[in-house]
């Protein structure tokens, strides 16, 4: 059974395409199959992952014409085990549309419902914003994945997340989980730094990952190269710990 889990800040700036496609990747290295779909329209999930062929549909497409497939939007990518229904630069036209649409909410989650069986796992990267495809994405995942980077703004950027979370959950789909949240752009050697990380660990002991994802320039310049920190890094610390973050992450949600 695939499993969905929706990739959410409501700061940017706090890794949420990098986690999402370096995990992407991680589970296909755990000989999973993953699609990843991009509902922000900054693409940069999109643009980080070189397709087969060029990009013929994207989520835009997928959402509002009802009769279009996840197969035909989806596009193989160069990321074995990899397949990406990619982001579109005029979602906010797809968004209103959702809006005035009865059960728009839910565009996202009955074209997944379709596919359950041809991935084991879709990961959902999306916008800060708490618009239609946000909610969307949520309504169609079995959980949550809460980037962090050690910085103030992100704990604003939590405790906002949170806060959506909790009325999506009690509005629309009491389901919904919070598979974790983890530390991926983290920098141990201020002291800011780890009053962050230490306030997180005390107010969310049962979200938060043990694994920290340091700030790390290979990961940076993997994602200019377009490729996974595995393909580009494979024994740097950055591919160990998104290794290690994905095996925590596969154990919370029974993947």
């Amino acid at each position: 059974m695939m499993k969905t889990i929706t990739v959410c800040q409501r700061k940017g700036g706090n890794g949420k395409s990098t986690a999402s496609v370096n995990l992407a990747a991680a589970f296909a290295g755990q000989g999973k199959r993953a699609l990843l779909i991009d509902t922000d329209d900054q693409r940069n999930s999109t643009s980080a992952i070189p397709t087969k062929r060029p990009i013929k549909h994207t989520v835009e497409d997928l959402l509002i014409n009802e009769q279009m497939t996840v197969e035909e939007a989806s596009e193989t990518t160069l990321w074995e085990g990899v397949d990406l229904i990619a982001g579109s630069v005029n979602l906010s036209a797809a968004a209103r549309e959702l809006d005035r649409r009865p059960g728009g909410h839910g565009a996202l989650r009955e074209k997944l419902e379709s596919i359950d069986g041809w991935y084991d796992v879709c990961l959902i990267d999306t916008s800060p914003s708490l618009n239609m495809l946000t909610i969307n994405a949520m309504y169609a995942s079995d959980g949550l994945f809460i980037p962090l980077s050690s910085n103030y703004f992100s704990l604003e950027g939590l405790a906002q997340t949170l806060e959506a979370y909790k009325k999506i959950r009690n509005a629309l789909y009491h389901s919904l989980q919070v598979y974790g949240m983890a530390f991926v752009i983290h920098d141990g050697r201020t002291c800011l730094a780890s009053e962050v990380q230490k306030k997180v660990k005390e107010q969310y002991p049962l979200y938060l990952c043990e694994t920290v994802i340091g700030r790390n320039i290979k990961i940076e310049e993997a994602q200019v190269q377009k490729q996974s920190i595995f393909s580009y890094a494979p024994n740097d610390r950055g591919a160990v710990q998104y290794r290690a973050l994905a095996g925590e992450l596969a154990a919370r949600m029974k993947l």
